[in-house]
């Protein structure tokens, strides 16, 4: 069985498996293409969940804050089938 562009939760919600529109498993620390295109890494909620950054990233750039500060957006089953796994051309 492939899977595309889901989430996928165990009973007890204590693993938690994502996959892109390709069904790239997606972990964290991975990098992903939104739906606008923007490259933003994936960070682990104390909820075990995926999600990127709120942190605004001007605040970052200029020492004002660090990653994560203001919280992490959990990716949502709806957006699933716009994100992409960034792959690097090496």
């Amino acid at each position: 069985m492939e899977l595309r562009a889901t989430i996928l939760r165990n009973g007890n919600g204590k693993n938690i498996r994502y996959f892109d529109k390709n069904g790239e498993e997606l972990f964290e620390g991975d990098y992903i293409l939104d739906g606008s295109r923007n490259v933003k890494k994936l960070y682990r909620t104390e909820n075990r969940e995926l999600g990127t950054d709120a942190t605004n990233p001007i605040r970052i750039e200029r020492g004002l804050s660090v990653p994560c500060e203001a919280g992490i957006y959990p990716l949502e089953f709806e957006e699933m089938s716009i994100i992409e796994k960034f792959k690097e051309n090496k």
